[in-house]
This record gives structure tokens, sequence and C-alpha cells, in this order.
């Protein structure tokens, strides 16, 4: 995957450096608030993690547990990833994350992603490390469209993960 890819280059380009603020984080589920210099949250995202195979991933997992940005990491150890969009979603912020986003609108987009690595070793070639659910505030929107992708129905299982974060979806 090339960096310039990255939710973060994005973020990056419009707010200048983006470090991580982690608000929870087991093996498995990780949920972060992105946030500019200026302490503002510009996304937060919501992690599952599935499948470490191979050493280099193990040892990259460790340090995004660490603390280290996700994608950034993934290219530092040289991964080979894509970051797959699937859909997106106009929803209703709760209150706490408008006010984290220091956001005027009650909107937001949520945007759900796999990260696929290759790995030969597999069938396919490839395997789900992750999956990722990226809710922005309404008024960046417009920096992401090319991740705007609706989608109809969302499964339990991602319902699951925006649960984790303590978010009722309310599609707006």
């Amino acid at each position: 995957m090339k960096d310039k890819n990255l939710h973060t280059h994005t973020l990056e380009k419009l707010f200048g450096p983006i470090s991580i603020q982690i608000k929870k984080q087991n093996e498995s589920i990780r949920i972060v608030e992105l946030k500019d210099n200026n302490n503002i949250c510009r996304t937060l995202a919501i992690v599952r993690f599935f499948d470490v195979h191979g050493e280099t991933l193990k040892q990259a997992h460790d340090i995004i547990l660490s603390g280290e940005l996700l994608g950034k990491t993934l290219s530092r150890f040289k991964i080979d990833f894509d970051k797959k969009y699937s859909g997106s979603l106009q929803m209703t912020l709760p209150e706490w994350l408008r006010r984290d986003f220091k956001s005027t609108s009650d909107l937001g987009m949520a945007f759900f992603s796999n990260i696929w690595v290759k790995d030969e070793s597999f069938k396919s070639g490839k395997f789900v490390f992750a999956e990722i659910i990226e809710i922005i505030p309404e008024e960046i929107k417009n920096s992401f469209q090319y991740k705007i992708k609706p989608i109809e129905k969302i499964n339990s299982k991602v319902l699951d993960l925006f649960k984790e974060a303590d978010i009722d979806v309310i599609n707006a």
C-alpha cells in the first residue's frame, strides 16, 4: 500500500502532525482518538484485530498496541497490506464525541474498511488483519470524498464495534 492512501496522511495535510490517545484497548479491540497539535480529536477509530501471522506482523502489532498509529506502523515494518473500504454511513454523533471533535454539527461520517495483509501461505494469498471504523465530523468529510460509499445495512458485528465505543448508531 502506498502511504499516501492512509487516513492519517489526509488528516496531516489538513491539520499537521497527528497523535493518538488510546481510549480503550485489549488484544482484539482498540479505540483511539486521532488528535491534532491543538488536542482536537479529528477521528475516532474503532479497530477489531483478527489474525496476527508471522513474526514481523506480530512485532508491528505489539508496537501498534504500545500506542503507535496502525497504518504508519505497518508501512514502517514494510508489511505488504491493502486497506479496502467497504462503505460509509452518515450518522448522528453522540454528544461526547461532538465535544471531542469541537464540532458545530450533530452529524458525522463513519467509514468502514478492512486491512488485508498479503501472505502467500494462505490459499487466497492474503488474510484480514483488522477491521476499522473511522468516524469524522461533518466539517471535514469533503476531504474524504473518495471514501464515501453509502451502505444500506450494517451487520451485527459492526454494530458491536460501535457499542465497544459507547456509540448507538443513529442514521442521519
